[in-house]
């Protein structure tokens, strides 16, 4: 069935219209109405919601399997006696269970009920031990953000205080939503709320729930990304289930193009534009979806954005790039980034390049009542200027992208720190498309996104890190400590694009915080924040850094003896001690699940050089964990280890080995991680030039020879090109195979970009390599440059010392000798069309007069290519002639440089 409207503006976090009588019936559209405008509590309080867990007795006690058989049976009943309207009142229960869960514990506001209600005859029993209070104001005069703030405030937090019989049911729901062998965060507020939603939305699937309500799958494929959320490592068997999900739905979408598939590796690298005047190209890709209709394109849009975030979040950069890329064409954004000229510091006297990201929507943005934006920091330094300023553009004038687009710059800016090195240059890269969300303040959720992802790219930099740790701060305190007088965001603004961004949860960006505390030198203050999140591996990591490790131990003894049966405690102190017994009794109390254990008993091993046990740790850990079954010792290290270049490099070389095109983009992806812990590796760059040929990455080859030249040329000269990967590349080029699915302006801006790159590859003593570029010079209709190539690899034999007595350097001359005299007789007559110099080509003409710049504004000029090519193409034969006629005169080479030089007489 396909999905309806109320489903599509559910899905797309619209508000739905309630009809007159569903203000206070408690039928499905009613439901509905009251999720869509963020009434969560609304919904769980109705009589369908109350239905679940009825059959609870007062004097029972419940834990998370009775509390999941209860649900579900009475769920089933609900759903005989409704049929599709209590299936759809039971996915509503379920979706508002999932947003309310989500609103506690990444977006805020407060949601102040509390899941313990939801048990009814029981809920005085299992109720919060603490009180939920509003907010109070704060003393006069103190800070706005200060660190502690959370004592000044009786709001729910993490880390408070329970109940005992709250506690122990809490920790039953998370060990239930533990999943191959990784545990949930321990602290996770209220994880009722999740498992109900998992419990309608996962564990319910059914053909009749699926044919009442078509988008039932997709809210199914959110809960599980809110499971694997809570967990510190992608768990398989939650990534089969979600894209499950999506796969179902897709059967309900509408129709869509069928979309060509986007050429990865090219587009990673910083397109820098010599002109931004021009209006952006649009992708083919974005052309296919002209016909479909614009509810169609943003319910697509939205699809593969959240297929995207799941494939990210499960570290599949490959696929996470295919879905992105179907997002951007299905929505119609169009966005490049570009070169302009502008100044960064106040002290600036010249203009210099700077990035920029030029983007617009197809349609314009929706307006919307909105809560007050996050907070965004002044930097207020001394030197550098608030926002780069431009003087040949005025990006202020560029409109307000909408939501999803926003989400979408968002997604990309992430994905290029994923496919890039940590570098200064992948900031570089990164930063304008956090500038270009961050222009206009839209959404909360969005805008808080932008806010942090900038905290992230400043926070490595000496003059910017001070803001950088604010407005982290400023983002921890503004979901658990929103101020009292503030027009807040409500949870409809939150949550509408939640799903389509990769926001942390509250742990977690509290986690942040602590670490660029850490980064900072204020141990201290990142030890409190640790310690009361439970987050003991970096308590432990503080602890070392005090030089106190006894204490670390202590700690994690004590928590020890509170639960002896927690294996991540037995790892962390194996971690402390360095004792593989620890990690060995781990997996044992795990039930030889706890596939930590393993990683972490494998590094020992590795470190260590013990490959016999380690090859034993990797296949018992590929028993526990399915992410990992098929592979063997190099795909278990770089689990082990995700950062160790060798081993991805290793597993490469395995996947290499294959004819299957499928197993050298393996290899080409395990190139790409390898790459960013040895971004110096000219033996790696190689590798990964050599997997791009095989792929016909032709972009990605140019890149990485164009490295392999900046790492070797200085020491091994013309030796570090490989001058038949060039050959190819060029002979790609002037076929056309970069550009065949490209328009005009997009084929030829990527031949200006590509050009670039094979310009840099010059190596002047080379002759092979200066006729491979005369090739290119040809293709690109400048024959200067390429007659100029031709006369370079004639020099490069004729400058030898061994011209003049070496026969097989004789012959090398003559041959190059006789080619260029060719050259110039086809090459030298024909006219070019030369650029003019410009007022532009150097500071010092700025000083010159005005009449001289007037004559230099011509737009171009024509000339000969050569014309006097009679009189050069003498003067080199004769020249070799010269350089011969000791030891050659009389040979077969030294008579075709004379008889050529007499038919050039004749002539």
């Amino acid at each position: 069935m396909a999905l309806s409207t109320l489903e599509r503006q559910l899905l797309l976090g619209q508000t739905v219209d309630r009809s007159a009588d569903a203000q206070t019936d408690q039928s499905a559209e009613a439901l509905a109405a009251l999720l869509s405008q963020g009434q969560y509590e609304q919904v769980l309080r109705s009589e369908a919601a109350q239905y679940l867990f009825r059959t609870l007795a007062a004097d029972e006690d419940v834990t998370a399997s009775s509390l999941q058989a209860t649900a579900q049976q009475q769920a089933q009943q609900f759903a005989t006696q409704h049929g599709a309207a209590g299936w759809a009142s039971l996915t509503w229960i379920g979706a508002a269970a999932l947003q309310a869960f989500i609103q506690t514990n990444w977006t805020g506001p407060e949601f102040l009920m509390d899941p313990a209600e939801l048990l009814l005859a029981v809920a005085d029993k299992y109720k919060e031990g603490f009180i939920a209070a509003a907010p109070t104001e704060l003393p006069e005069g103190a800070s706005k953000h200060e660190i502690g703030r959370r004592d000044q405030l009786g709001r729910v937090y993490l880390g408070a205080e329970q109940s005992k019989e709250r506690a122990a049911l809490d920790q039953s729901l998370l060990e239930m939503l533990a999943a191959d062998g990784e545990e949930a965060y321990t602290l996770t507020p209220r994880p009722l709320f999740l498992a109900l939603a998992r419990w309608l939305l996962v564990d319910m699937a059914c053909d009749e729930r699926d044919q009442a309500v078509g988008s039932a799958r997709w809210w199914a494929s959110r809960a599980l990304l809110a499971q694997q959320s809570l967990l510190e490592y992608p768990a398989q068997s939650l990534l089969d289930q979600i894209m499950d999900g999506y796969s179902a739905v897709e059967q309900q979408m509408p129709a869509a193009p069928a979309e060509p598939v986007p050429e990865l590796g090219e587009d990673s690298m910083v397109e820098v534009q010599e002109t931004v005047h021009e209006p952006m190209s649009r992708s083919a890709a974005t052309h296919t979806w002209d016909a479909v209709g614009a509810g169609d394109r943003e319910l697509w849009a939205r699809l593969s954005m959240e297929h995207g975030v799941a494939y990210a979040q499960h570290q599949m950069t490959r696929d996470a790039v295919q879905q992105l890329t179907a997002a951007q064409a299905a929505s119609g954004l169009q966005w490049e980034i570009t070169g302009a000229k502008g100044k960064r510091t106040r002290f600036q006297e010249f203009d210099t390049a700077q990035l920029v990201l030029l983007a617009q929507s197809a349609q314009p943005a929706r307006k919307a009542d909105q809560g007050a934006a996050p907070e965004s920091f002044a930097l207020n330094d001394d030197t550098l200027l608030e926002q780069i300023a431009f003087t040949d553009l005025d990006i202020s004038g560029q409109q307000q992208l909408r939501g999803l687009d926003a989400s979408v710059l968002l997604a990309l800016c992430l994905n290029v720190q994923n496919e890039n090195p940590a570098h200064g240059l992948t900031s570089e890269q990164m930063m304008p498309f956090v500038v270009r969300v961050l222009q206009h303040p839209g959404n909360w959720s969005i805008y808080t996104m932008a806010l942090l992802q900038r905290s992230r790219l400043e926070a490595a930099k000496t003059r910017t890190v001070e803001r950088a740790t604010l407005q982290l701060q400023a983002l921890v305190d503004q979901i658990s400590h929103p101020l009292p007088e503030a027009h807040e965001a409500g949870p409809c603004e939150r949550l509408q694009f939640f799903h389509a961004l990769a926001l942390p949860s509250q742990w977690e960006l509290e986690r942040e915080l602590a670490k660029q505390f850490m980064a900072l030198g204020v141990v201290r203050s990142a030890l409190d924040i640790f310690e009361r999140l439970h987050m003991w591996d970096e308590v432990i990591a503080c602890y070392q850094m005090l030089g106190q490790e006894e204490v670390a131990e202590r700690i994690i003894r004590e928590q020890l003896d509170l639960a002896p049966s927690r294996p991540k405690l037995w790892c962390l102190l194996g971690d402390l001690k360095q004792d593989p017994a620890h990690w060995r009794h781990a997996w044992d109390v795990s039930g030889c699940r706890y596939a930590r254990a393993m990683r972490s008993l494998g590094a020992y091993h590795f470190a260590r050089s013990e490959f016999g046990r380690l090859r034993h740790v990797l296949q018992a850990r590929a028993e526990a964990q399915p992410a990992v079954r098929a592979l063997v010792v190099y795909p278990g290290v770089v689990h082990i280890d995700y950062e160790n270049s060798e081993a991805w490099n290793n597993l490469a070389s395995i996947h290499m080995r294959s004819n299957d095109a499928s197993q050298r983009q393996q290899a080409w992806y395990a190139l790409r991680e390898a790459l960013k812990g040895k971004y110096d590796s000219w033996q790696i760059w190689s590798n990964f030039l050599t997997a791009s040929m095989a792929l016909d990455q032709i972009g990605a080859a140019i890149h990485a020879l164009d490295r392999i030249v900046q790492l070797r040329a200085e020491k091994d000269g013309a030796a570090c090109v490989d001058l038949d990967i060039l050959r190819g590349i060029i002979s790609s080029l002037t076929r056309g195979t970069l550009t065949r699915n490209d328009n005009e302006r997009e084929a030829r801006r990527k031949e200006q970009q590509y050009s670039k790159y094979i310009e840099h590859l010059l190596i002047t003593n080379s002759a092979p390599l200066w006729r491979a570029m005369a090739d290119f010079w040809f293709w690109r209709r400048d024959y200067k440059h390429c007659l100029d190539c031709y006369i370079k690899a004639y020099r490069c034999y004729s400058q030898m010392p061994q011209v003049s007595y070496a026969p097989p350097v004789f012959k090398d001359a003559v041959d190059a000798a006789l080619e260029l005299a060719d050259m110039y007789e086809n090459l030298g007559d024909k006219v070019q069309v030369v650029k003019a110099p410009s007022a532009q080509d150097g500071q010092q003409q700025h000083d010159q007069e005005v009449a001289g710049d007037d004559q230099r504004k011509a737009a171009a000029i024509e000339q000969p290519v050569c014309s006097d090519w009679k009189h050069q193409t003498k003067m080199l034969l004769r020249g070799l002639i010269g350089k011969g006629k000791g030891s050659f005169e009389g040979t077969p080479d030294y008579e075709r440089l004379v008889e050529a030089l007499k038919e050039l007489r004749q002539a």
